[in-house]
C-alpha cells in the first residue's frame, strides 16, 4: 500500500479525536504516517544533539531505544480546548543508529490508533528529511534542540517550531505554529523500564518430575484431599493430568493445569498463592501490561463496572458483554475452573472471587492472573463490548491494558487514595439510632494504627453509653483472617455464657516422618518441620478413625462469656459471598447461637469444616510453581451439612444497584430495623 502523509501533527490530533473534522487535511495525507511526523522529527532532533547529551559512542537513536509512555496534549481548534490522550512510543534503531523505526499507539478515548514509520537524517547538513518534508536545526543546547520548518496547520501551510527537551528518563516535544508562535501540542513522555523475561518452556521430563512431587505431597499430607473426592476418582484426575504432560509446554499452561486440579479438591485454602510464587515466574506471567483498566463485580452473571481507569468515558454500573470477542458467560465459565472454595455449596463464593474489587485488584486478583492466560491477546489492547448504564446504548470500543501499578495509580487519581487495611475498620452512630460497625478485613497483622480489641471495646462502650438499640455489623468483602475478632465480637453480642467458640478437632492424615518431602516444602513453623523430619511425637496425637489422627494438647477457644459492656440491643450482620475462613466461622457461631440476624448473600466456607490452621508451601522443583497446603482438617464435633451460611434474610443484588449507587443490603437491614 502506498504511503500517504498528513500535513501536520495538528491534523493528527484533530482527526484522531473527531472524525467530523476530516476536512482539515488534504486527501493525499494518511492517519498512519502523519502521526509519525512529529515523532520522527523528535528523533532527528535528539540524534543531532547526541554530542551534547551523551558521553559514549551510541547515537541518540540507540540511546533512546525502547518504550516511552505518556500523554499527547493538543489544542482542539473546534472546541477551543486542550485535550489530552495517552500515548506510547517505541523506538527501534537501525544497526548503524542513523535511522529508526518508530511504533506509536494513541489511546483515543475508546479508539486505539497505531502507526509506524522510518526516518532518515543527515547530520553533516543538519537536516531532517521526513519523506518530502524538511526541517532545519535552529539551535542545540544541553538537553534541548529547536527545529524550524513548515507544515500544514488547518487549511494553510504554516511555519512550525518544535522544541525537544530530554534526559535519560523524560522526553518532551513541544510544537508551536503560526506567528507569533502559538501552542499546538506537546508530548510528555517517560521512559518505560521493561524487564520482560521470556516465558520458560518445560520439557516432558521436567513436567513429569514436577507432577511426581505434586502428587506425592498432596496424597501424603493434605488433610482434605479425599473429603470431596474418593481415592478412585482422584486417581483418575491425577491420571488425566499426567497424560497432558507428554509434550513440551509453556510454564503458563502448566500453571493453569495445576490450578485447575487444585480447584477440584474443593478446599478454600489450597491454591497457587500469588503472594508466594517465585518472583521470576510472577514477573514473567503476571506483571505485564495486560491488566483490564476497570474494576467490576459479577451480578446475576453480568460484569458490572464499578470503577474506571481507562480513557473511555463510560458510566459506572455499565455492563460489559464481551471482552476481546469472548462472551462474558464463557469468560466466567473458564475462570471458574481455577477458583478455590470449600465443598460443593460455594458457587456464589467462586463467582465472587472472579470479580475485580479494589482491595484484591491492588494486591493480586484472580481475573488479572488468569484472563490473559486463558484468552491471550496482542498489542496490549482490549476490545470491549458494553451497554452504558445511563444511555442504555450498546457500544464497542478499544482501550489499552495497564500494568497493575499503572492502574492503581490512575484509580487513586480518580477515586482517592487506595484504602488501607485500617480504613476497612469503621464505627459510627447513624441517624442517632443505629450503630454501624464495618469490618471488611480480619487481617489483624496488617493493621497499622488500629488495635482491634480496643477498637471494639470503644465501639461497644459508645453503644451502651448512648443507649443505642440496633447494631449493624457489615462484613461484606471480608474473606477471613484472624479468628480472634469473631471470638471478641461474640463476647460483646451474647448475654449469657456459651459453648467454646468455633470448637473443632484438629485432624491430620499422616503422623509418620516424611523427610523426603522437606526438599520441596517450606513452612514458618519449626514444629511442623520437625514433624516432617521425625514424625509427630506420640504424646501429640491419637487415632481418630480409619482416615485421620487427632492432634491433641492444642487449646481451642474457651467458652464465650459476655463482657460487662455487652450489647443489649438487636444485631444485624450483613454478609456476602466473599465471606469465608475465619469470617465464616464467626457467622456460623453467631447463627447457631442466635447472636444476630444475618442479612445478605450466601457465604463461602462450609459447615462440614475447613482445612487450615498452619500451612506448608510446596515449590515444584522445575516450574517453581508454589502451592499452599493446609495442615489440619478443622473438623466440627458433630455431623454437619455440606453447606455454607444461608442468611436469615436473603438479599439478591441487582445489576442496576451499582449505577444507582444503591446499597440494597443496608437498605433491607434498615427496613427490618424500622419495622421492628
Amino acid at each position: 500500500m502506498g504511503r500517504i502523509y498528513f500535513r501536520s501533527i495538528a491534523e493528527v490530533c484533530v482527526l484522531v479525536i473527531s472524525p467530523l473534522l476530516t476536512c482539515v487535511f488534504l486527501p493525499k495525507y494518511s492517519k498512519e504516517n502523519k502521526m509519525n511526523k512529529l515523532i520522527f522529527t523528535t528523533i532527528l532532533a535528539i540524534f543531532l544533539t547526541a554530542n551534547a547529551f551523551t558521553q559514549d559512542s551510541k547515537t541518540l537513536f540507540q540511546a533512546i531505544e525502547g518504550r516511552w509512555q505518556g500523554t499527547l496534549e493538543y489544542s482542539d481548534y473546534t472546541s477551543n480546548k486542550r485535550v489530552t490522550m495517552n500515548t506510547i512510543i517505541t523506538f527501534k534503531p537501525s544497526a548503524d543508529g542513523n535511522s529508526a523505526e518508530v511504533l506509536t499507539i494513541y489511546d483515543d478515548f475508546g479508539k486505539i490508533y497505531k502507526s509506524s514509520g522510518k526516518e532518515r537524517i543527515d547530520v553533516a547538513a543538519k537536516k531532517f528529511f521526513e519523506d518530502d518534508a524538511e526541517f532545519s536545526i535552529e539551535s542545540i543546547a544541553d538537553g534541548k534542540i529547536i527545529l524550524i520548518g513548515k507544515t500544514q496547520d488547518g487549511n494553510t501551510i504554516e511555519p512550525v517550531r518544535k522544541t525537544i527537551t530530554f534526559n535519560n528518563d523524560t522526553l518532551t516535544i513541544l510544537k508551536e505554529t503560526r506567528t507569533p508562535w502559538t501552542f499546538r501540542n506537546v508530548y510528555t513522555l517517560r521512559r518505560v523500564i521493561e524487564n520482560k523475561q521470556m516465558e520458560v518452556m518445560l520439557s516432558p521430563q521436567k513436567l513429569q518430575e514436577d507432577f511426581a512431587v505434586f502428587k506425592k505431597t498432596l496424597t501424603t499430607i493434605h488433610p482434605g484431599i479425599y473429603r470431596y473426592n474418593t481415592p478412585q476418582n482422584l486417581e483418575k484426575e491425577f491420571g488425566e493430568l499426567e497424560s497432558k504432560l507428554e509434550r513440551e509446554m509453556p510454564e503458563s499452561g502448566f500453571f493453569i493445569l495445576i490450578s485447575q486440579f487444585l480447584s477440584k479438591l474443593k478446599c478454600g485454602h489450597t491454591y497457587t498463592n500469588p503472594y508466594n510464587q517465585d518472583k521470576n515466574l510472577r514477573e514473567r506471567l503476571f506483571n505485564q501490561r495486560n491488566h483490564l483498566p476497570f474494576y467490576f463485580q459479577i451480578v446475576n452473571g453480568k460484569i458490572i463496572i464499578t470503577a474506571n481507569a481507562s480513557s473511555k468515558n463510560i458510566s459506572l454500573g455499565s455492563e460489559i458483554t464481551r471482552i476481546n470477542g469472548v462472551e462474558v458467560s464463557k469468560i466466567i465459565e473458564k475462570l471458574l475452573t481455577v477458583t478455590k472454595a470449600d465443598g460443593n455449596s460455594t458457587l456464589e463464593n467462586r463467582i465472587n472471587s472472579i470479580g475485580l474489587s479494589r482491595n484484591e485488584a491492588e494486591s493480586y486478583a484472580l481475573f488479572d492472573w488468569y484472563f490473559p492466560l486463558f484468552f491471550s491477546f496482542t498489542d496490549e489492547i482490549y476490545t470491549i463490548e458494553a451497554v452504558d448504564f445511563k444511555t442504555k446504548k450498546e457500544s464497542k470500543f478499544q482501550i489499552l491494558g495497564m500494568t497493575k501499578n499503572e492502574r492503581t495509580a490512575e484509580m487513586a487519581k480518580r477515586y482517592g487514595a487506595t484504602p488501607t487495611y485500617d480504613d476497612g475498620w469503621k464505627f459510627e452512630i447513624q441517624d442517632n439510632s443505629i450503630g454501624y460497625l464495618k469490618i471488611d478485613n480480619s487481617i489483624t497483622w496488617r493493621l497499622k494504627t488500629i488495635k482491634f480489641e480496643k477498637f471494639l471495646a470503644d465501639a461497644f462502650a459508645e453503644l451502651r453509653t448512648k443507649n443505642i438499640k440496633n447494631l449493624i455489623i457489615d462484613l461484606r468483602g471480608n474473606g477471613g483472617g484472624s479468628m480472634d475478632i469473631g471470638f471478641e465480637l461474640s463476647r460483646y453480642l451474647t448475654r449469657e455464657k456459651l459453648a467454646p467458640y468455633a470448637e473443632s478437632r484438629r485432624l491430620v492424615r499422616n503422623i509418620s516422618a516424611q523427610p523426603s518431602l522437606l526438599k520441596n516444602l517450606d513452612t514458618y513453623s519449626d514444629e511442623l518441620k520437625f514433624a516432617l523430619q521425625n514424625g509427630v511425637p506420640s504424646n501429640m496425637f491419637r487415632k481418630f478413625d480409619r482416615q485421620y489422627f487427632e492432634i491433641i494438647g492444642r487449646e481451642n477457644y474457651p467458652a464465650v462469656e459476655p463482657y460487662e459492656n455487652n450489647f443489649q440491643g438487636k444485631t444485624y450482620i450483613v454478609s456476602d459471598a466473599s465471606n469465608a475462613s475465619a469470617t465464616f466461622q464467626f457467622l456460623n457461631y453467631a447463627q447457631e447461637n442466635k447472636l444476630a440476624k444475618t442479612v445478605g448473600q450466601t457465604t463461602g466456607g462450609n459447615k462440614q469444616g475447613i482445612n487450615g490452621g498452619n500451612y506448608f508451601f510446596l515449590s515444584l522443583p522445575n516450574s517453581r510453581i508454589e502451592i499452599d497446603i493446609p495442615v489440619y482438617f478443622q473438623s466440627p464435633l458433630k455431623l454437619q451439612k455440606d453447606e455454607s451460611i444461608i442468611p436469615d434474610v436473603l438479599v439478591k443484588r441487582q445489576s442496576d444497584d451499582f449505577g444507582n449507587n444503591f446499597d440494597r443490603e443496608l437498605s433491607v437491614s434498615r427496613e427490618i430495623i424500622k419495622k421492628n
